[in-house]
């Protein structure tokens, strides 16, 4: 079987790894350009075409699939496609362009959380489980019928980063598998059943924490925004990206700070209080809060607020 891999973020490079393993010929792999990064503002290739490029694969990178360009890889004459976080639509002429269609690997159960921020999303709301959701594609966002699902439990501690990387394990522990059985006819693609649920793209206003919120769902949002983009708050003006708190049985008023027995602490809504443990003060590294707290000149009393 000839396929064509589209893949982007480190989501896809295990399925792209597996594949590369397995019997299969990889056509080529097609990712989004590079894009400026860092400080420095140099072109970085995203992790999927970087793979690509170390390992010798045919890559491309378009900025846009034009009929051009799809043409060009239906010469190819893949008998399959497979899509992993790519990040861009996905043309009607694309979907044509192999025998069997264009298979994407979603993290979320479908019909809930298509969209942009599955995982993300998924730890906001508290969820308890989730999955990865092999999906045949249609013209719509995640809307197309369901070749195979893989639950996945939401442990505690999770963060958006520690459950995509787990979720992105189980896509190829089980992408040779479910491609052999689609192919053969033993997995049939079934239209998606149950309330859809989106999982819009995270804005920067969503960043901010909010402490008239419970510390529960606040500790969810440190959560959910670990490692990309951070869940921010400010004092004195400065803003402060928060990247591990715990819930505290300690009350105070939303956004007060209470330094106690070595503890950060900071009121929220309702009954408890958030314990900060990492953050990262403007221009300056991730640090433990004791090791903050020793250079900052923070005293009980004062407020963390929104810059």
């Amino acid at each position: 079987m000839k396929i064509i891999f589209l893949g982007t973020s480190s989501f896809g490079l295990p399925c792209l790894k597996a594949l590369i393993k397995s019997e299969y010929e990889i056509c080529c792999v097609v990712s989004r350009p590079a894009r400026p990064a860092g400080r420095g503002k140099k072109l970085r290739h995203p992790p999927v075409a970087e793979y690509a490029y170390k390992n010798h694969l045919v890559i491309h990178q378009p900025e846009k699939l034009t009929g051009n360009f799809i043409e060009n890889l239906r010469l190819m004459e893949p008998d399959l496609m497979v899509s992993a976080a790519y990040g861009g639509w996905l043309p009607e002429k694309l979907l044509e362009s192999s025998s069997l269609g264009v298979i994407n690997i979603h993290p979320s159960l479908l019909p809930e959380y298509r969209g942009a921020a599955p995982v993300t999303r998924a730890i906001l709301d508290g969820r308890e489980e989730t999955g990865v959701s092999y999906m045949l594609t249609d013209s719509g966002w995640d809307t197309g019928p369901v070749i195979a699902v893989y639950r996945e439990k939401i442990l505690p501690d999770d963060t958006s980063g520690s459950l995509e990387e787990r979720l992105s394990v189980k896509a190829a522990e089980n992408i040779v598998s479910v491609i052999e059985e689609y192919s053969c006819g033993k997995l049939v693609p079934m239209n998606q059943a149950g309330e859809a649920v989106y999982a819009k793209k995270i804005t920067t206003d969503e960043t901010w924490l909010d402490w008239n919120r419970s510390a529960e769902y606040l500790e969810r949002k440190v959560r959910a925004f670990q490692p990309f983009p951070g869940a921010r708050t400010a004092y004195s003006g400065k803003t402060i990206k928060i990247s591990a708190a715990n819930v505290s049985e300690y009350t105070a008023n939303p956004g007060e700070i209470v330094l106690r027995e070595g503890a950060f602490l900071v009121g929220c809504g309702g009954e408890t209080s958030l314990e900060i443990r990492r953050l990262q003060p403007a221009s300056k590294r991730v640090m433990n809060a004791d090791e903050y707290l020793r250079g900052a000149r923070m005293k009980t009393g004062d407020r963390l607020e929104r810059a």
